[in-house]
């Protein structure tokens, strides 16, 4: 029986298994059924309701001392009379008022683009509050005995035209209702000045245009907010989570209770297997849970009218990204589906499993809930944030927002690592003996170092972990260390990364190694490979920049370059001709042909090549690599080049020649861009703008870099191109190691 029909033999079994159990059904049908329409409409309606409530509460306005009080109630009064003019309920009235009149005087609060909006009400049935001092008021607000405070800071009863009388509008903005207050109040104060100055212009007949010059009208253009933005992300993202708890639960703990996982261990079938039937499991429900949540949202707004509620408040329902927004779930199901099962398979009893998820849903919902603030922006360390990321992206999406392609991939690329990395860690958790047969003492031992055994090769989960941390980290670093003028501040990020890139590059994953005693040389690559690999690799390297040149080319003319990127370009090779040659090549070719070649082909490619086939592994690799230089314009070339260096490394089982090819590629790059005039004989005399290539230098450079592939290619007397028959996936190490 093969690997895909052992998986689809378990998957079957178990996903039958799931659905036939009355809770999982609930969980997955009745609860989005029955919760959106709860939730849509008691959210409409109570916001409907708070609103109306809170706009006919009688205010508590509170003053310093009797005179004050009388003149703030003279004021209230006079505003509530203008307020309840016919003229002013009826705008188009005002067209043959007696324009010698003041009173007839348009205002803006009942003309304009205002003349369409409800009108305010009037503030005569507010109570007012006497204090004797100011300390007293403030207090009161404080402690929230009074909703709002009214200071005036010089004595409202000396009339003075010519003086303005300061008034302090003290409020709680944490306080709903003192901030509705405040907002009444501020208009009140707003609408009372401009008629006064109305009169003073018509008693001393001058025009308006006099202080108002322009009449400025603002069109928003933005996505109006809605129920949709504001509260359904968070909902659908932990909607999804809890589709994955119960079978995640059922398939490990559940089993272990049952006494059936022990059996289940002991059948002829690979661990491995096993743990993918189960994660598919698993993953489908969270699936199908996630469609059946924004199914019943789509229906709850289309059947419940709310589209057209929601058209008539500037808002639309983006039916046609639905399927979008369950296609970005779908990667989150899979790290939530991973984060579980890994949860739960240390869990020996139902209930205990139930203990564990709570924490993790907890930690799900910090960075949930600060990507759910309305401040929060799909933008810098928020598209790698976890859980974070797909808060904003749902919200944008359910917002009708125009979300960016780049911001898109970054986001579900990231989320696409984190599930990679929890699916390996899960099928390391879930194959190991001391989970299986799980007590105290064993647990303990598995991160007690006295413990661990030596091997040769870090796990698939060890290095998918640590890659999944450094991905948002080194997307913060970069943030951090990027100044806020490029042309003033490019040398220091140019010598803080090569000061960085070191630590996280290098001598953390060598620390990670040494602690779990896994060879360092071994799993990096360290050991000198035969003299045709270092051919290869010079090959490579010397010509790697013909066919980068030519794909850059192409990009551009297909897609465009951004003038930022070419911008940014051109400030940085600025900087590096203020350098010394020797400074600018370590800086951009030393620096980071060591410590990316250590860490990607080294701890990724070495913790890769125990649980993937060489294809696959090569692929991962070269992908990620391209991904972590965070610019979308130079994926495919950065992608290919991990690809090829990648290849370098499986064949010789050395990292030697990776970094040979890295250095020689970045190293004459750099040379091209600082004296473009010493590759004149190849390329011909340089110009402003970049072009393609001779045809001749295209033929004889790609005809070159192919046989340096073949070079590397070209392996005597092993079994699967390069490895040893030992070293092989499938061998007994291999399969040892992916379980682990």
């Amino acid at each position: 029986m093969s690997m895909p029909h052992r998986i689809r033999t378990v998957y079957r079994k178990e996903l039958t298994d799931i659905l036939r159990d009355h809770r999982t059904l609930i969980a997955m049908i009745v609860v989005p059924i029955v919760l959106y329409p709860l939730l849509m409409l008691g959210s409409i309606q109570a916001v409907s309701f708070q609103a109306e409530a809170l706009d006919k509460e009688s205010l508590l306005i509170g003053t310093v001392g009797k005179v004050q009080q009388k003149q703030l109630a003279q004021l209230i009064d006079e505003d509530a009379q203008y307020l309840r003019r016919p003229n002013l309920r009826n705008p188009e009235s005002n067209a043959g008022a007696d324009k010698g009149n003041p009173e007839s005087i348009q205002t803006p609060a009942g003309t304009g683009e205002n003349a369409s909006r409800p009108q305010p009400r009037p503030l005569s049935d507010s109570r007012l509050a006497i204090t004797e001092t100011e300390e007293d008021l403030r207090l009161a607000i404080q402690e929230r005995e009074v909703h709002v405070g009214v200071i005036f800071k010089s004595d409202p009863t000396i009339v003075d035209k010519t003086a303005t009388i300061p008034v302090e509008i003290l409020t709680d903005l944490e306080e709903v209702r003192s901030r509705s207050a405040h907002y009444r109040l501020s208009a009140m104060f707003k609408r009372v000045g401009e008629r006064r100055r109305d009169r003073a212009l018509q008693e001393l007949d001058l025009p308006l245009t006099l202080v108002k010059p322009f009449t400025a009208e603002v069109v928003d253009l933005s996505s109006p907010p809605s129920i949709l933005g504001q509260v359904l992300p968070l909902i659908l993202i932990l909607m999804t989570i809890t589709g994955a708890i119960y079978p995640a639960i059922d398939l490990t703990a559940g089993e272990r209770e049952r006494g059936t996982l022990e059996s289940l261990m002991a059948c002829p079938v690979p661990v491995i297997d096993l743990i993918v039937g189960k994660f598919l499991v698993v993953t489908t429900v969270a699936v199908m849970g996630a469609a059946l949540n924004l199914a019943s949202v789509s229906a709850t707004v289309y059947f419940g009218g709310f589209d057209k509620v929601l058209a008539e408040s500037g808002g639309a329902v983006p039916f046609g990204t639905m399927l979008l927004i369950l296609v970005s779930l779908v990667p989150f199901a899979v790290l939530m589906s991973a984060i579980m099962i890994a949860v739960c398979s240390y869990a020996r009893t139902f209930k205990e499993a139930q203990n564990y998820v709570t924490p993790v849903i907890l930690a799900v919902l910090i960075p949930g809930g600060i990507a759910a603030l309305p401040a929060a922006r799909a933008e810098g360390l928020m598209l790698v944030m976890p859980v974070g990321n797909m808060v904003l992206l749902t919200r944008d999406l359910l917002l009708g927002s125009h979300v960016p392609m780049t911001q898109l991939g970054l986001a579900l690329f990231s989320t696409t690592l984190y599930a990679g990395a929890a699916v390996a860690i899960a099928a390391g958790i879930f194959g190991k003996e001391s989970v299986v047969f799980a007590d105290s003492g064993s647990l303990s031992g598995m991160f007690r170092r006295e413990y661990i055994k030596p091997r040769t090769s870090p796990p698939v989960s060890m290095s998918l972990f640590y890659i999944a941390i450094l991905f948002p980290a080194w997307f913060f670093v970069q943030s951090a260390l990027a100044p806020a003028d490029l042309a003033e501040g490019a040398a220091g990020l140019l010598k803080g990364t090569a000061a960085v890139m070191p630590i996280l590059f290098i001598v953390v994953p060598i620390v990670l190694l040494a602690y779990w005693k896994i060879d360092i040389p071994a799993s990096l690559g360290l050991s000198l490979p035969p003299i045709r690999y270092q051919v290869a690799a010079i090959i490579i390297g010397v010509t790697a920049w013909v066919p980068a040149t030519e794909i850059s080319m192409l990009q551009a003319q297909l897609f465009g370059l951004p003038a930022d990127v070419v911008e940014q370009s051109r400030l940085i090779l600025e900087t590096l001709e203020r350098m010394p040659l020797s400074q600018a090549v370590f800086f951009t070719a030393v620096v980071p042909a060591v410590s990316e070649e250590i860490l990607f082909r080294g701890f990724l490619l070495s913790g890769l090549r125990g649980g993937m086939k060489r294809g696959a592994a090569i692929l991962t690799c070269g992908v990620i690599f391209g991904v972590f230089h965070f610019l979308i314009f130079k994926f495919i070339t950065t992608t290919i080049l991990g690809i090829v260096l990648a290849y370098l490394v499986w064949q010789s089982r050395s990292i030697i020649p990776a970094v040979l090819a890295h250095l020689l590629h970045n190293g004459l790059a750099t040379y091209r861009g600082l004296h473009p005039e010493s590759f004149s004989f190849i390329t011909g005399p340089p110009t402003d703008e970049p072009g393609h290539l001779p045809q001749l230098v295209i033929i004889i450079g790609l005809a070159v870099f192919v046989l340096g592939l073949m070079c590397a290619g070209w392996s005597r007397g092993s079994t699967h191109d390069g490895l040893s028959s030992a070293d092989a996936p499938g061998s007994a190490d291999s399969s040892g190691s992916a379980a682990g």
